[in-house]
């Protein structure tokens, strides 16, 4: 992605999780982003909530923005 926005949603691949999830992105650092995981597949769902739904993601691991209808 080239421009990752705090407050949007996006379809990513968390750092340490299988498959991709929907996550909001709470904070940007110099390679990762901090998200809330809103919506995950069920064999990840143990370590997203080991996490507490807060997961980090690598910028190129971003891969579209969601829009609201999209991500329900």
């Amino acid at each position: 992605m080239d421009r990752i926005e705090i407050g949007k949603t996006y379809l990513c691949k968390p750092i340490g999780i299988k498959s991709e999830v929907i996550g909001f992105v709470e904070h940007t650092y110099t390679n990762t982003v901090l998200i809330t995981v809103e919506s995950c597949q069920s064999e990840d769902r143990p370590k997203v909530i080991e996490c507490q739904n807060r997961m980090l993601v690598k910028y190129e691991d971003v891969f579209e923005e969601m829009n609201i209808a999209q991500a329900v």
